[in-house]
């Protein structure tokens, strides 16, 4: 048998083998998203600010601390947004995938004058609202695939949502 040959096809596995473990390494970091500053969007002429994430020609951001609805919609101000209007389906399902096992607020409040749920944005909301009590009037989405009536004055955490600029 020759030695030669032998060597030779080992130290060619070998190479091969390191060659793609440090693919498999590095290929993450090489084509994933930056995390730095803006993030391109579809069409690279849009960005979501940092911590944003796009759909839909639509910033979003995920709170991770928790706050009571008005406190939270008061927070989107100062970001220049407004708490999620989650009104059509696509728009719940991508938020659904997001949010994990946590509750967070969105945009929509019972009008008890009208005896039915608004958007922020004084839109009539034509879904349906689990829990409901008396005095939930504040709607939290994420830990179930439904809308959620809450109580506004109990800390959860909250959805943001602005235009791409």
């Amino acid at each position: 048998m020759n030695w030669h040959m032998i060597i030779s096809g080992l130290i060619v596995v070998v190479l091969k083998i390191v060659g793609m473990t440090l693919f498999l390494l590095y290929f993450p970091q090489i084509f994933a998203k930056s995390n730095v500053g803006f993030i391109p969007t579809e069409n690279y002429r849009t960005a979501c600010p940092r911590g944003w994430d796009f759909n839909q020609e639509r910033c979003f951001l995920l709170s991770t601390s928790e706050l009571s609805w008005k406190k939270s919609r008061d927070f989107c101000e100062t970001e220049g947004s407004t708490l999620a209007i989650v009104n059509t389906p696509e728009k719940l399902k991508f938020l659904q995938s997001i949010t994990g096992a946590e509750k967070y607020f969105i945009g929509l409040l019972y009008q008890h004058a009208e005896k039915r749920w608004r958007w922020i944005n004084n839109s009539i909301f034509t879904g349906n609202v689990t829990n409901q009590h008396q005095d939930f009037n504040c709607v939290t989405i994420g830990l179930t695939k439904t809308y959620d009536a809450a109580s506004c004055d109990v800390n959860y955490r909250w959805i943001c949502e602005k235009s791409v600029k």
